[in-house]
């Protein structure tokens, strides 16, 4: 471990084993310091978890499985690619992914931001319940499944079965999943997205589609059966 430059705290990862590069985190942030960086993460899963407001962490190279998860308000950057469930369950913060995602990113987050610069496998956004996904590049299957509550920006295509809240994207949309319906995008959404992309440096499309729940799986009716079956 060493310092680097006047205010960031460099952790060397190789050769250690997870438990032990989070417990130097920790033990960082008990002792003040709120900037870290990691080298040499090679992909090691569950980097970062839980941290709290205030922290910017920044993970020099790819990450592996549930990278940045259960974030409770800190700033996390990952110059690379990450596994499954980066982001997963986050309450607050910011999350951003130089590079691919593995299946579900940003699952079942509160609040905050996810940036994913490149493209996403499957499941991006599942469950989302508040805050706000960005994807520069194209999605998988079933993004924004069962999301509930938040924004979804999808500039590249996307595949099947978005399922709810509010979905913009800017590529081709494959074939949309039950209860999706398009709206239209008012002018202060599309200052929204212009802001958003531009904070983020990730190219704007040359325009987007927005789809939102048709509200028809909120409440049962019987007569909408098999309507449901094929939603589910």
């Amino acid at each position: 471990m060493s310092i680097a430059g006047h205010e960031s705290l460099t952790i060397d990862c190789a050769g250690r084993p997870v438990r032990e590069i989070n417990r130097a985190i920790r033990s960082a942030i008990a002792g003040g310091q709120s900037r870290l960086r990691l080298l040499n993460p090679a992909a090691r899963h569950n980097l970062g978890v839980a941290l709290p407001e205030g922290v910017h962490l920044r993970v020099d190279g790819p990450a592996g499985y549930y990278a940045a998860g259960l974030n409770d308000g800190a700033t996390v950057e990952v110059a690379g690619g990450v596994g499954w469930g980066a982001a997963e369950s986050m309450r607050d913060g910011t999350v951003v992914i130089d590079g691919d995602a593995g299946n579900a990113v940003a699952a079942s987050i509160r609040a905050g931001t996810v940036v994913v610069r490149g493209d996403p496998s499957t499941r991006a956004g599942i469950a989302m319940k508040g805050g706000l996904l960005i994807i520069g590049g194209d999605a998988g299957p079933m993004a924004g499944f069962m999301m509930q509550k938040g924004i979804l920006v999808i500039c590249g295509d996307a595949a099947d079965s978005m399922y709810a809240g509010t979905v913009y994207v800017g590529g081709v949309v494959g074939a949309p999943g039950s209860d999706v319906v398009e709206g239209e995008i008012a002018p202060d959404e599309e200052a929204m997205l212009r802001e958003r992309l531009d904070r983020w440096a990730v190219p704007a499309p040359a325009g987007f589609r927005k789809l939102v729940s048709g509200r028809r799986l909120w409440n049962f009716q019987r007569a909408d059966l098999e309507f449901w079956k094929d939603a589910l």
